[in-house]
């Protein structure tokens, strides 16, 4: 159940970057609303490549966990495989993303997988990075709840 307590929490800091890609051109009004502030968007991708890179040394962690089975473990180096090529092509891209005005149409296509699924700085990537680790999810669920089940079994057998 630890086990899957920390695939849950690496699935959520990738599903993170979603929520940070909402603010891509916005600041915080007087209002406390989300107000435009088009093009300065170079603290956010900060943002994003900083959870992108505590994802990553999660997933060392978990790659490390002992009693699991070697198909979660090849499903780990995926997901790391695809957060380290996402983080790559963000740090390749460090001319336009990485300064503190990049442009809003920039920071979409590095980290707006949901309004723009054909972004070329990052898009694809993440994309990839959030189909793995929704993987990894499934089956440390699956796994559990086999043996969980493993459990039932044996304790109904030993009642009886």
């Amino acid at each position: 159940m630890e086990f899957l307590g920390k695939v849950k929490e690496v699935h959520t800091l990738v599903k993170l970057v979603d929520e940070l890609a909402k603010a891509i051109g916005k600041k915080i009004d007087a209002n406390g609303s989300l107000a435009a502030e088009v093009g300065q968007n170079g603290s956010l991708i900060a943002g994003v490549y900083s959870v992108i890179l505590a994802v990553n040394t999660k997933l060392k962690g978990l790659e490390t966990t002992d009693n699991i089975s070697d198909k979660l473990k090849r499903e780990i180096v995926a997901v790391e495989t695809e957060g380290k090529t996402f983080f790559d092509k963000l740090k390749s891209g460090n001319v336009e993303l990485g300064k503190k005005d990049a442009s809003d149409d920039d920071t979409k296509k590095a980290i707006d997988r949901i309004g723009k699924k054909d972004g070329d700085k990052g898009v694809a990537e993440l994309i990839k990075l959030n189909t793995a680790i929704d993987a990894l999810l499934k089956l440390a669920i699956d796994a559990i709840e086999a043996s969980i089940g493993e459990l039932t079994v044996k304790s109904a057998v030993s009642n009886n």
